[in-house]
């Protein structure tokens, strides 16, 4: 590793161990906007959202607004903004909050609020966009029971788990129009008092319905709004609309957005046509872009790209098979050809950014991990004592003697991922599997990884969270059966299990791991959860992701320096630095826009 590299994994390391475990109250919200005339200006993003039909309106089901990335929260805001360097959150649609003892989270909010229609947002919009989320499996559910609406705006979550992370996912949600959503949100409330279960007709049935419905308008809270109309294949538009808390200050009166993955939006990177953009891009391309004198953001994401396995598909179901590819791939390698500058190789491999792992656990915890360093040669002692073989020409065979092959895929429009995954074949075949890698489309694999239909492939640990539990979770529920719908099994990695002579119940250890108002009390689950995925690695992580957005300062003014804390946020679509700086009117139109 270059001195430069390991100059910057130093310094992004200590400015991300800045994320505080106290999550406190903080500052004066935005101020109510008035109707009036749309500010002058256009911001260009660029995502590669879905086009009709598969694109539709429903907040709720893959293809509407929730999948157009960072710029969702433009269109339906959430109740505050999680400023991670300082641990505090920005009250937006909600103006307070607090627990009552570890019984309940309850919620105020702001009572000048409106909808896009004029209506007011409610404690109803709240409750009923819960309701829904019940029925859809939201993750708040392993820490919330019932959703009480006190008045007409307060809201009081019931807790069946007290923890700090209700409280974070709660003030990250975004509130749906119950204009919209109204006669769903009945029907969820009604299926879940008559006792139904996940697994129970009338639920599984709810779940069909919400995710097929498609309305015909989207009601925003935030300061833009768009149609179908607006959705074409070069890009979409998202238009000013006066009645968000948010419309007084932005100063961009649309979203121009360019549709397509990192290949069809690089030239207009490079162009001079996009404003900011958080594809992944490659080395090379991360080279161009500073030579053509974009400004490159790289504030942390809290995880990146790793391996993924099916663990219905033998030998890679065995953990040492999984602990010998550890070793036989060069992560620094890895890390380097898959975003250069932006991308650090994982350290201590415990399903939690290396951030975390030093800032929850204790140094004895943190020295019994195994850190997987590159070796070759213990990699094939640790196959060989498993049963394991070389055939003449060098290539391994497993304890029944039968080669041990298997097709990786990856993402065809994803430059960073695709680069991981072409050379954690490259590395494996060196060692002597015989994999063949495959390009597929993103949301073809998306749904192959649901559904099963893989051996290997590549997707993301780790979260954009300062919570050890979102963490383990991206894995483990995201992509496994716990978080997934009817007949989908993800990765399959089985929850239940004996781990060095003990029963484990690995959803519940997460789930304590993020258990109550204490952060001391969690630490020992988390040390706990992070010794057994270290030890069994449900996928293999690579390497740690630093953002290489670019930034055209043409196009835009008012960006902070490089060392402002906001850039600690990160470029995740939950709480993106631009977002931050677009609402709250520090970004604003550049000389060019």
């Amino acid at each position: 590793m270059c001195l430069h590299h390991r100059v910057l994994e130093g310094k992004m390391r200590k400015l991300t161990v800045l994320i505080l475990l106290a999550l406190l109250l903080t500052s004066v919200a935005p101020v109510i906007g008035q109707a009036g005339q749309a500010p002058a200006g256009t911001f260009y993003g660029a995502w590669p959202y879905f086009l009709p039909p598969d694109g539709h309106l429903n907040s709720f089901a893959t293809g509407g607004p929730s999948g157009i990335g960072l710029y969702y929260r433009w269109v339906e805001l959430p109740m505050a903004y999680f400023l991670r360097a300082q641990g505090e959150y920005e009250p937006w649609l909600a103006e307070s909050w607090e627990f009552e003892g570890d019984e309940a989270f309850v919620v105020h909010l702001r009572q000048d609020a409106k909808w896009s229609d004029g209506n007011p947002i409610t404690a109803d919009d709240l409750v009923g966009t819960y309701a829904i989320g019940r029925i859809l499996l939201w993750s708040d559910f392993n820490y919330v029971g019932e959703v009480e609406k006190v008045d007409d705006y307060t809201v009081r979550f019931h807790l069946a788990n007290p923890s700090l992370l209700a409280r974070h996912l709660i003030l990250r949600t975004t509130i749906r129009s119950m204009a919209v959503y109204g006669d769903l949100a009945q029907k969820a409330m009604e299926v879940y008092a008559s006792g139904a279960n996940k697994d129970s007709e009338s639920w599984l049935a709810l779940q069909t319905e919400i995710k097929e419905f498609r309305p015909e308008v989207v009601v925003a809270s935030g300061p833009f709004i768009y149609g179908l109309e607006d959705i074409g294949d070069s890009f979409m538009t998202l238009h000013w609309q006066p009645n968000s808390i948010f419309s007084e200050t932005v100063k961009f009166g649309e979203v121009k957005i360019w549709y397509g993955e990192t290949e069809a939006v690089t030239p207009l990177v490079l162009d001079g046509k996009v404003s900011y953009a958080t594809h992944g891009f490659p080395p090379a391309t991360d080279q161009a872009m500073m030579d053509a004198g974009l400004r490159i953001i790289r504030g942390p994401y809290g995880y990146g790209a790793a391996v993924y396995i099916n663990h219905d598909k033998y030998p890679f179901s065995r953990p040492e098979v999984r602990q010998a590819m550890a070793m036989a791939i060069d992560r620094a390698e890895s890390a380097f050809l898959t975003k250069g500058l932006s991308a650090l190789p994982v350290q201590y491999m415990a399903g939690m950014a290396d951030s975390l792992v030093e800032l929850w656990l204790s140094e004895e915890d943190r020295a019994a991990l195994n850190t997987y360093p590159y070796d070759p040669a213990a990699a094939e002692q640790l196959l060989l004592s498993i049963g394991f073989t070389r055939d003449a020409n060098g290539k391994w065979l497993d304890d029944n003697g039968d080669p041990v092959v298997g097709e990786y895929i990856f993402q065809a429009e994803w430059a960073d991922y695709g680069a991981a995954a072409q050379n954690a074949v490259e590395q494996l075949n060196d060692f002597g599997f015989q994999i063949t890698g495959r390009a597929v489309q993103w949301q073809q694999l998306d749904e192959d990884l649901k559904a099963g239909n893989f051996t290997l492939t590549v997707r993301s640990w780790g979260a954009a969270s300062p919570f050890p539990s979102d963490q383990f979770n991206q894995v483990l529920r995201t992509w496994n059966y716990p978080g997934l719908g009817e007949g989908q099994k993800g990765i399959n990695f089985p929850m239940e299990f004996e781990w060095r002579g003990e029963q484990i119940d690995f959803g519940k250890l997460i789930a304590d791991a993020g258990a109550g108002l204490d952060p001391e009390a969690q630490r020992p689950f988390v040390a706990k959860a992070a010794a057994i995925y270290n030890d069994l690695l449900p996928v293999i992580p690579l390497s740690e992701a630093l953002a290489n957005n670019p930034l055209n300062e043409n196009l835009v003014s008012g960006a902070p320096a490089d060392d402002d804390p906001i850039w600690l946020n990160g470029g995740g679509s939950v709480d993106n630095y631009i977002t931050y700086l677009v609402m709250n009117g520090i970004l604003t139109p550049g000389p060019e826009a």
